[in-house]
């Protein structure tokens, strides 16, 4: 169960909400599981949908907790994500897996392919929990017997312009989240000031 410190401007009924429902969830109760997470999400902000996500992992919920999450990293009339960005694929009997491709739709598709580059590197640090850490933090938790999940491998396509990352299938919705926002932030360090990010329906 998702046991993260609440912020001050937490709304604590909210707070109250997600872990009743996380244990609605744990114990099998999944639809007042929803009904539960819903009102938490009603009455707190975007990291909410983002909780919920990670917290509905390898149920049916998955997919849409995920489309909703991911939209919420739009800024409008600059960088847009779609609700199909990392998108969570399966369910109701297929397997669950997550698309870690990150396609970048814009007029400068040059400078779109120089912000990938950049982030490539970035993204090999993103960890399963979603923190970024620098190339020596990250050394160093990598030289532990059980360090957390980070992608095994990233490529950029200059010809989309898209980078993937392969993740072995795992569902890594923190990750996913980081992920976005490095790929954002180095669009924008390359002058690319309006794009749009997605993920194509196959892998």
């Amino acid at each position: 169960m998702d046991t993260e410190a609440l912020p001050p401007s937490a709304d604590h009924s909210s707070e109250a909400a997600f872990r009743r429902g996380c244990l609605a969830h744990e114990s099998g109760q999944w639809e007042h599981a929803q009904e539960l997470f819903e009102e938490a999400v009603r009455g707190s902000g975007p990291q909410m949908l983002w909780r919920v996500a990670e917290a509905c992992l390898y149920c049916d919920e998955a997919a849409l907790w995920m489309r909703r999450a991911v939209v919420t990293e739009s800024e409008p009339g600059g960088i847009t994500v779609g609700p199909e960005a990392c998108g969570i694929l399966g369910g109701n009997g297929d397997a669950l897996v997550q698309n870690w491709e990150i396609v970048v739709e814009s007029d400068e598709p040059a400078r779109a392919v120089v912000a990938l580059t950049a982030a490539k590197p970035r993204l090999m640090r993103v960890f399963e929990d979603g923190r970024e850490l620098s190339p020596e933090e990250a050394e160093e938790l990598w030289d532990e017997a059980f360090p957390p999940y980070s992608p095994n491998y990233a490529a950029v396509e200059a010809t989309v312009p898209r980078i993937w990352m392969d993740c072995k299938d795992g569902i890594y919705p923190h990750m996913a989240r980081t992920a976005l926002r490095v790929v954002a932030d180095e669009l924008r360090k390359a002058g690319v000031r309006q794009a749009h990010l997605f993920s194509r329906s196959h892998r």
